[in-house]
């Protein structure tokens, strides 16, 4: 069994040579670095803080992860794969009070499961051949608004984007409650 530092030192070597010719090359770090280091987050997150939040307007440290999952639904499996939508974290009726959890439960391992099974959809991108990154997704927002045009390419990088946004909030919300942060990868 491999330890973290070897895992961490491993991640450290990969490259787009690793996955040549597929979508997965573009990413390397993803799966390697960027989702470990959101798990630990989470891990280091105490169940009685799951509902801490800076300021009342703002997401908890639960919807804040659950929001990862959420997004990632929405636009790998909602735009890109065109599956139904949903919105998981709604704004409270009262803006100033922040959101109201709308799907999952309010555990960890609902929350780990979600981020799993929607971060799957994503990973069978990876296989999929790097040419299909040009690949011009056409959308249509439920409100209405003008038809959107987006590549495969702009889709996955949003998402890995938002992750990496989302989990230095979370470390942030660690920070705040007087927690370490767990080591970046």
């Amino acid at each position: 069994m491999s330890t973290a530092l070897e895992i961490k030192e491993a991640s450290r070597r990969l490259s787009a040579a690793d996955r040549p010719g597929t979508i997965g090359s573009f990413f390397p770090y993803w799966d390697s670095q960027i989702r470990p280091f959101l798990l630990n987050a989470i891990a280091a997150l105490p169940d009685d803080r799951f509902d801490f939040k800076p300021r009342p307007e703002m997401f908890t440290a639960h919807q804040v992860a659950l929001h990862v999952a959420e997004a990632e639904r929405g636009w790998i499996h909602h735009v890109l794969e065109g599956g139904p939508y949903e919105e998981w974290i709604l704004e409270h009726e009262n803006p100033s009070l922040g959101w109201v959890t709308a799907h999952g439960g309010h555990d960890r391992a609902s929350l780990l499961s979600a981020l799993a099974e929607w971060h799957a959809h994503t990973r069978r991108w990876f296989d999929q051949p790097a040419a299909e990154l040009g690949t011009l997704v056409h959308y249509q927002p439920q409100d209405g608004s003008a038809q959107r045009h987006y590549t495969v390419h702009y889709i996955l990088a949003r998402v890995q984007e938002h992750e990496i946004h989302h989990r230095a909030q979370l470390v942030l919300y660690l920070r705040l409650m007087g927690i370490q942060p767990p080591p970046i990868m």
